[in-house]
């Protein structure tokens, strides 16, 4: 140990403490889906983000509100539905409505020590957030949006948003995309950076006796499928377990709608591709996901050497789901489950329930009022969710309140919602299809049986939550509500 990190922790700990408020360490991961030996994966090696559950809560059936980047991240940095937001799409801003803030902001605005590092925000939305008005090409406001669906109906076949348009787009364009393999030797990636970044940020808030915020955004495993050799050499291809509904190219099946589907951009784009490549792709997944834990680690340690671990909240979530190969699909972007459930772990050092698992349905966009009640803050009025905090004190406990998904095709908007059983789906209002999964019998979400007569009392009721709820078709995106 060197002399300044003797005099950092040495200064933290005779530091006294400034207030009973519990700190928050907020970990967002791109594009992890529950890949993760906590969740029960066999193949996964992810010893940090396991010891994370161990502390607290994993939530089972935890779901975004929107299967790609800067949707879901709006959503759960604003606690508001995308289509509340108006935020449907890679290319839109975050704008608030008039005494919002974004959940660091609300802790920054009651006292809280802040600071973000890595991928928390999606492009440039952090700085159209503080009330910048410009960005780069291709960038809009949700009210131009609006305008342009009215003036531009073939906007979306001239311009491509990622995963809204089904025709494939050019593959070369994403050729960056589909690099897999090891970085050269020498090359630690992006997110050992942050890592280190989020290691000298918590020595300095541990000096400074405030609470604190930190959110840390790590970026692996999203593409391209890179990682330090080292993690690849922790699988072998040929173990690679490929998925019941595997399909080497994406292909409507009987009975379903087309928008339930979309071509491959990330991986294998606008191409067909052999199950020995799958299994090399899902090695460099899951090499990216133990790269990627490994910095976890890193930060969770240095949280416990600062002597901060009993009272810091600790939560982590993946932006999304990830397909790979499911239906020969790769990536996100799809109303399927593989899409639209992610890993959702809170660990609470005050609470009785270390270790424990939830099995109900909750939503990511819950992630802003559960922290805020859990440190104390007052309510945030314009948040949509709800706390956790009664799963987090009885994770089995009575919980009836269901989760709500969108995503897009050009303009239409498909909407998804999930209890403990079902998965209900109408795309466009149903003028372009409709869907509806039982996961008691089929997980895969392989036969939809809306159409069986014995299925017509819960088609009737979840029919009524999608157009009586919170992403009802009569609702406005706006930024004002």
């Amino acid at each position: 140990m060197n002399r300044r990190t003797f005099l950092q922790l040495s200064t933290a700990a005779l530091a006294p403490a400034q207030t009973t408020r519990p700190n928050v360490l907020f970990i967002a991961v791109d594009d992890l889906d529950c890949r993760v030996g906590c969740y029960g994966d066999r193949v996964a090696k992810t010893p940090n983000l396991d010891r994370i559950a161990a502390r607290g809560v994993r939530f089972d059936r935890a779901y975004c509100q929107y299967p790609l980047c800067n949707p879901t991240r709006s959503s759960v940095l604003s606690g508001r539905y995308p289509t509340s937001t108006g935020v449907l799409d890679n290319n839109t801003f975050l704008v608030l409505g008039p005494g919002h803030a974004t959940l660091p902001a609300y802790f920054d605005r009651h006292g809280y020590a802040v600071a973000t590092f890595g991928k928390i925000w999606h492009g440039i939305n952090k700085g159209f957030a503080r009330g910048e008005t410009k960005g780069p090409p291709e960038w809009f406001t949700p009210d131009q949006r609006a305008a342009q669906q009215t003036a531009e109906p073939d906007y979306w076949n001239r311009v491509h948003s990622p995963y809204r348009n089904i025709s494939p787009p050019d593959p070369a364009a994403y050729a960056w995309a589909n690099v897999v393999g090891p970085l050269p030797e020498g090359d630690e990636g992006v997110d050992a950076g942050i890592a280190s970044q989020a290691e000298a940020e918590l020595d300095r808030m541990a000096a400074g006796g405030k609470p604190f915020f930190l959110a840390v955004g790590f970026n692996k495993p999203h593409v391209p499928l890179q990682a330090p050799k080292r993690y690849f050499d922790l699988y072998r291809t040929a173990e690679m377990p490929l998925p019941p509904d595997f399909d080497t190219e994406p292909r409507q099946l009987s009975g379903m709608p087309r928008d339930e589907f979309r071509q491959n951009i990330d991986l294998f784009a606008g191409r067909s591709f052999t199950a020995l490549e799958a299994r090399e792709a899902m090695r460099a997944y899951y090499a990216c996901i133990s790269y990627m834990d490994a910095q976890v680690g890193r930060t969770l340690d240095r949280l416990q050497k600062l002597g901060l671990e009993k009272n810091t909240i600790v939560v982590l979530w993946g932006d999304h789901g990830w397909h790979l190969s499911e239906k020969g699909m790769w990536a996100k972007g799809t109303l399927f489950e593989v899409s639209a459930r992610g890993p959702l772990l809170i660990a609470d050092p005050r609470k009785a329930t270390a270790g424990q698992v939830s099995p109900r349905v909750v939503q990511y966009l819950d992630m802003y009022p559960t922290l805020v009640d859990l440190c104390g803050l007052p309510p945030a009025p314009w948040t949509q969710g709800r706390p956790l905090t009664p799963l987090l004190n009885h994770p089995e406990g009575a919980w009836d309140h269901p989760a709500y998904t969108v995503q897009t095709r050009n303009w239409a908007i498909g909407r998804s919602v999930r209890d403990e059983r079902w998965r209900y789906t109408e795309w466009d209002e149903g003028r372009r299809g409709a869907a509806l999964f039982d996961h008691d019998n089929d997980p895969h979400e392989t036969r939809n049986v809306i159409a069986d007569p014995r299925h017509a009392p819960a088609v009737s009721r979840l029919q009524q939550l999608l157009r009586d709820g919170p992403i009802r078709p009569a609702q406005k995106a706006s930024t004002s509500q």
